[in-house]
């Protein structure tokens, strides 16, 4: 005695542009309703499969169609991100995501100190003096990590 699950048929989706925006008589959005996309998703219910495995009745469709407006963020601010690894313990520490001109101006300022390493470069200074230097450059410290040995992330506007 086989018991059948009735299946349903994904939802179809409908793209962002062909979906209208949602009208609100109280409100004038205009061009604001051009920048938001509407996601649909359905939801169906697993308490209706097993009823329908239990009883072998085909139950009545279980499904929720919710509409969420996402707008759409236009972020008009570039950033630039740099990471200093290294130990609070240590004299010296690595740093990655430098342009050409920055690891320039590191070697004048730190002179032989400064050496070559994967992806980065290797500085002869305390982890704390090169997130100061970096400082100087426009940087700030938007998040750290690490026990022994920290990273330290860096962004700085173009």
């Amino acid at each position: 005695m086989d018991a059948q699950i009735p299946t349903q048929a994904p939802a179809q989706a409908v793209p962002a542009e062909a979906q209208p925006a949602p009208s609100n008589p109280n409100t004038n959005i205009g061009a604001a309703a051009a920048a938001v996309n509407y996601v649909t998703t359905t939801a169906t219910s697993s308490v209706a499969a097993q009823t329908a495995t239990s009883t072998n009745s085909v139950p009545n469709s279980v499904a929720n169609v919710v509409t969420i407006p996402v707008p759409i963020v236009q972020n008009e601010e570039n950033y630039t991100y740099v990471t200093v690894k290294g130990s609070l313990h240590d004299r010296s520490c690595a740093v990655f995501g430098l342009n050409d001109t920055e690891i320039q101006a590191l070697s004048k300022r730190f002179g032989n100190g400064l050496k070559g390493a994967v992806n980065g470069v290797m500085v002869t200074i305390p982890p704390m003096d090169m997130v100061n230097t970096l400082a100087q450059l426009s940087y700030k410290v938007i998040c750290s990590c690490g026990e022994a040995e920290i990273s330290w992330t860096m962004q700085r506007e173009i």
